[in-house]
Parts: structure tokens; C-alpha cells; sequence
């Protein structure tokens, strides 16, 4: 009886130590992705109901986020690096878009 007391223990304390890690790094790439659009909306002036996220790829040896973002009304693509913190303020943004179109060719 006492193992399965324990068992049941280590085995909450397991599902708990999954859940926050998952949906920490769900809000973590709603953040990052909202500092990018914010950034496409003040800098490249489109508003926000235009923007669509492609992909949001969380970059683990690096630790930063890799997002892509397409304005749908164009079909514009604007990729950036953004690296945020325990307390999901921002500590780093990197603007790729340039580099993203010359690699594809859109000039």
C-alpha cells in the first residue's frame, strides 16, 4: 500500500512538471510572436488583422524563437529571431526579413 502511495505521488508530481512546462512554452510563443507582430504593425505600418503567423519554431540549442509572419493581404513574408525571458519581457529581436527574401529570390 505504501508503494502505490508513492508511485501515485512521483507520478502527480510528473504530470504537474509536464503541464507547466507545455503550456509555459505555448504562452512563451504567443509572446514572442506578439512582440513580431507588434514590431510588423509600428514598422512596416500593416495592421495587426492582416498579419498571419506561418510558423513559430522555438529553437532549443539556441534558445530563441524563429517566427514567420505573412501579411495576407500581400502575401509578404517577414521573418525575425526573438529571445524573451523568464518573465516574457523581451531581450532580444533580430529583423531577418531582408535576408529571408534575397535567400528566396524576392527582391
Amino acid at each position: 500500500m505504501r508503494k502505490i502511495i508513492i508511485f501515485n505521488i512521483i507520478f502527480c508530481l510528473l504530470v504537474i512538471f509536464v503541464c507547466n512546462t507545455y503550456y509555459d512554452s505555448k504562452s512563451r510563443s504567443a509572446v514572442a510572436y506578439n512582440y513580431a507582430a507588434s514590431y510588423v504593425e509600428t514598422n512596416y505600418e500593416i495592421s495587426r488583422e492582416n498579419i498571419q503567423a506561418l510558423e513559430v519554431n522555438y529553437r532549443i540549442g539556441m534558445g530563441l524563437f524563429e517566427i514567420l509572419l505573412e501579411d495576407v493581404s500581400t502575401k509578404e513574408i517577414f521573418s525575425f529571431e526573438v529571445d524573451i525571458r523568464k518573465d516574457y519581457s523581451l531581450y532580444y529581436f533580430k529583423d531577418h526579413t531582408y535576408v529571408y527574401r534575397k535567400n528566396d529570390g524576392v527582391q
